[in-house]
């Protein structure tokens, strides 16, 4: 029993170097993927529209001089409504093959005029207030993910007016952590009487598509063909239907859940409370094959405990003893399971690959066994016996929610038939057999 011991912790050292090596592939794979998302466009994340007012500032300097700059008012509007359709695509980069998106936005929302109590209390004089100048404004963490022009629509009181967006510098600095974040801005003649706006833009992008709320009332509507949706951030959506085919979210939020206000000086709020209440969905893959690889190499001291188990029973009842090289060739042909099932399944998928490994390695053992053993028979016995060990950790495997249970289901059912085994060995004298009753 020492020497099954030994063994075990033997073993713990290839299935470790295994372990280091799924996650130093699944780390190229994550590469490639960080690659290829940032060149289409990066994890968006949608801040705006807002209004943005320039206005002169007068401040005296320490020679009492008055020195003028030009500063930002901020407005948020008072409705916005987004709709969304992501639709995903698949990309390659060598051997890994990459989600990505091009979702297709739909913003629609109301501002209201904004209010000269503002600026008089900011101590702005109304000719200081630079309205010719003022502009709608869009903040991204990329702007390359922009695939198409975005045009503007503002309505007020009858009259209509319409802007392409141009490039501009992102003011509400809530990407600083992007060296690529900025914005883009359409000059807005009408702000001053407030209005209503319509405006559609196209975006691409991979594995996260975030908003920012910045309505008094926010409403999101998104939906996409991608079965495997993660919803993130500060707010769950109000209602979601998920089906195999896709799902549809709607998100609604109002102002005072966000913790900012509806009106700012630059600099007055931080990006971090911006950043706060994101909110929005992660395109994520239920189980990868490098996950589900990871997971089964942490069942793999019990793959190796399993045959071994079943070699001392043969020692324990048959009287035959079996040599250490036979234990070592078992327990190294159980670890290269492991390898086999990993490089193979980057190539072939994850469940025809644990199919042909499975049924490789417990062909393999049981062939083995059967000399080991002194019987082709016993070694025939043995193949169900792994078989339904690599059934029930394909079934783990699979089963995202009760994973930790069929594992401890299976762990009982193992040890409680060793122990039925063998009830009545006695353990001082493992070749003979207790008196006890049954």
């Amino acid at each position: 029993m020492l020497f099954l011991g030994l063994l075990l912790l033997l073993f713990l050292i290839p299935l470790a170097l295994i372990r280091g090596l799924v996650e130093e592939r699944e780390g190229y794979r994550r590469a490639a993927e960080d690659e290829v998302i940032g060149q289409w466009g990066g994890e968006q994340t949608l801040a705006g529209p807002f209004l943005v007012v320039p206005y002169v500032s007068r401040q005296q300097d320490e020679k009492e001089r008055v020195v003028e700059s030009t500063e930002a008012a901020f407005f948020l509007p008072e409705e916005l409504e987004v709709r969304v359709e992501a639709i995903p695509q698949k990309r390659r980069r060598g051997i890994y093959e990459v989600t990505l998106y091009t979702a297709e936005l739909h913003l629609t929302g109301a501002f209201r005029a904004p209010s000269p109590a503002a600026f008089a209390a900011w101590r702005v004089a109304p000719r200081d207030v630079r309205w010719e100048e003022a502009y709608l404004a869009l903040e991204l963490p990329s702007p390359r993910g922009l695939a198409d022009r975005v045009h503007l629509a503002w309505s007020q009181g009858g009259r209509m007016e319409e802007a392409d967006f141009q490039a501009g510098s992102a003011l509400l600095r809530v990407f600083e952590g992007s060296a690529e974040a900025g914005g883009i801005r359409a000059p807005l003649a009408g702000a001053r009487d407030g209005g209503r706006f319509t405006l559609d833009l196209r975006l691409k992008g991979g594995r996260s598509l975030s908003f920012l709320p910045l309505g008094e009332q926010t409403r999101v509507r998104m939906s996409s063909a991608w079965p495997a949706p993660r919803f993130s951030g500060a707010f769950l959506p109000a209602s979601r239907e998920l089906l195999s085919s896709g799902f549809q979210a709607e998100w609604y939020v109002v102002s005072l859940s966000r913790g900012y206000p509806q009106a700012w000086r630059q600099g007055e709020v931080q990006a971090e409370a911006l950043e706060a209440s994101r909110f929005g969905v992660d395109l994520m893959v239920p189980v990868d094959t490098y996950q589900k690889v990871l997971r089964s190499v942490k069942y793999g001291i019990l793959f190796v405990l399993l045959p071994f188990l079943v070699f001392f029973l043969f020692e324990v009842f048959s009287g035959r003893k079996v040599h250490a090289m036979q234990y070592l060739l078992v327990g190294f042909a159980e670890c290269l399971f492991y390898l086999l099932l990993l490089s193979v399944s980057e190539h072939l998928g994850f469940g025809p690959t644990y199919l042909l490994a499975a049924l490789a390695t417990v062909g393999l053992i049981a062939f083995y066994a059967g000399f080991a053993l002194g019987d082709r028979r016993r070694g025939l016995l043995l193949a169900p016996v792994l078989a339904a060990s690599y059934a029930f950790l394909y079934a783990a495997l699979q089963s995202e929610d009760y994973a930790l249970l069929i594992g401890s289901l299976g762990l009982f059912v193992i040890l409680a038939g060793v122990m039925i085994l063998t009830r009545r060995v006695d353990w001082y004298r493992p070749g003979a057999r207790s008196a006890g009753a049954d």
